[in-house]
Formats: C-alpha cells, structure tokens, sequence
C-alpha cells in the first residue's frame, strides 16, 4: 500500500469529474451524494464523480439547458465511460466503488421515500452501472453519516471515514 502523501492532489467539488491518467490523490467529502470510482490498475487509469443528483431529466422537466454534466449520477457515470473509451480502457476490466448516498436529518425515518436522495442516488448509480455490465468491488452507502474519501486514482484503492453525527441545528437566542 502506497502513502496518501506521494502523490498530487485533487479535492473534488459537488457536481464534478475527475478522470486521470497520472497517478493522483482525490479527496472529496459526501453526504447524500455519491461517488463513484473507476480504475484500471494495469493502464494505471482512474476517474471519479461527485454526483448530488440521481436523474438528469430532473433538470430536463425543469427547463435546465446546459445542466453541468458530473451533477446528475446518470450522466456523471456515462461522461466518465466516455473517458475511459476515449483512453482505450476496456470497460469491462474497469474496477468499480461506490461510496455515499447517506440520508438527511429530515428523511431518517423514511428511507424508501421519494425525499430521500441519498438513496436515489445510489439506487440511480446502481442500475447506471449494471446498465454498463459493471460489477461494484466496493461499496460504503447509506446510513444517516458522511463520508470523506481519499481515491488513489491508478491502484483504485480507496481510504473511507465516517463523519460524525450532527446534532439537529439549535436556534440561536436574541
């Protein structure tokens, strides 16, 4: 195992891609998002997204034109395939982790509802991928916790820690 210290790094924005081809340390932190990661170890190869949103035609039926492209878990996934076809990474060797999708304060009780985002994402990240004949490796998702990640992009290997809990928000005296 090689030392999160040797290597350039990257922290991953909400709503971005990142896909390299030299050796790199993505950092990103999650909470109802979701990230997705995708290596090929023998090319040294890596990319991951951090989506926030499982369905691009959300924003479609609000009249989005241009919706930025790693915002949606279904168009962050395909945007990252296409840069893996474009690098000659064969898809199917591609190894994949899943992270994220943990529910808010307000939809604990509800896990299955339309609310929860958190498992919409990672409902939408699943099929997207089983769609591609992927396989997920690796999967942290759900709970009512975030995460933070460190992604070592050309080994795929992953360094995951659970967030602590917060406290409901108190309102504050006058």
């Amino acid at each position: 195992m090689q030392k999160k210290e040797e290597f350039p790094s990257v922290f991953l924005q909400t709503g971005d891609c990142y896909l390299a081809v030299q050796p790199t340390m993505v950092t990103t932190v999650l909470g109802s998002c979701v990230a997705v990661t995708m290596t090929h170890p023998g090319k040294g190869i890596g990319a991951i997204c951090h989506a926030f949103l499982p369905d691009s035609l959300e924003g479609q039926r609000r009249g989005e034109r241009d919706p930025q492209i790693c915002r949606y878990v279904d168009t962050a996934i395909s945007n990252m395939l296409q840069g893996m076809n474009k690098l000659r990474v064969p898809i199917s060797e591609l190894q994949v982790k899943l992270f994220g999708g943990a529910s808010g304060l307000a939809v604990r009780h509800t896990e299955h509802s339309t609310y929860n985002v958190g498992q919409r994402n990672v409902d939408a990240a699943k099929k997207m991928l089983s769609d591609w004949g992927l396989r997920v490796e690796t999967m942290d998702v759900g709970g009512n916790r975030g995460r933070k990640i460190h992604y070592l992009t050309h080994s795929g290997e992953v360094w995951m820690k659970r967030l602590a809990d917060q406290p409901p928000a108190q309102p504050s005296g006058r």
